[in-house]
């Protein structure tokens, strides 16, 4: 069997779009296809650079503390743990975010009380900006972006549905490829015409 490609994916708990990525990756994984190593970073911290963490991301700047701290607790697969389980209560089952939200994404995934733990860490914060920085010198600038082996990295695949099983291997092979053509930057489709999960626009 190959070795598995090493992916480092950048994502936010509050992009769907990236929710959608991250099932397809998943299941690659589950394939043994690729390795991923899950980053940070904030959509809210870009929109608003220089203001102080809490007041630049208000919303869901604790989600992306609770998962710095399951990082710090368990490595890569409690980071992992904890964003399935949320992004399947926001995304897949439409739940508001709250502070009640992040409770039940813990439980879920094995964590206990994570996120008061995160909001006791006094330094968590200058973490996530510090993974912004470093994701922004990396040159991503937006989630879903992957960095696959050692290729430049790509903001993408933007994905209403994320495929699996043979259609998911199918799409690997395709943004494998192109992702090895270094001169290669962009291929895009717009309108988008389904929303996250399939949901069709307009009539």
């Amino acid at each position: 069997m190959a070795t598995p490609t090493p992916v480092r994916v950048w994502i936010d708990p509050s992009c769907p779009w990236a929710w959608q990525a991250h099932v397809w990756l998943r299941d690659l994984r589950d394939h043994g296809v690729v390795e991923l190593t899950h980053e940070c970073f904030s959509l809210e911290l870009n929109a608003a650079p220089g203001l102080p963490f809490g007041e630049a991301a208000p919303r869901y700047g604790p989600a992306l503390l609770a998962m710095a701290q399951a990082g710090r607790e368990g490595g890569q697969p409690a980071l992992e743990r904890f964003y399935v389980a949320l992004g399947e209560l926001r995304h897949d089952q439409k739940h508001e975010m709250s502070s009640q939200l992040l409770r039940d994404a813990a439980v879920e995934a094995g964590l206990g009380d994570l996120p008061d733990r995160a909001d006791a860490a006094t330094d968590l914060e200058d973490e996530i900006i510090a993974a912004y920085h470093d994701a922004r010198r990396q040159d991503v600038f937006g989630v879903p972006s992957l960095r696959i082996d050692g290729d430049k990295t790509l903001y993408g695949p933007i994905l209403a549905v994320g495929p699996t099983g043979d259609q998911g291997l199918a799409l690997w092979d395709e943004v494998r490829r192109l992702s090895a053509r270094p001169g290669f930057f962009e291929l895009k489709r717009w309108p988008r015409d389904l929303r996250p999960g399939g949901e069709r626009v307009g009539p």
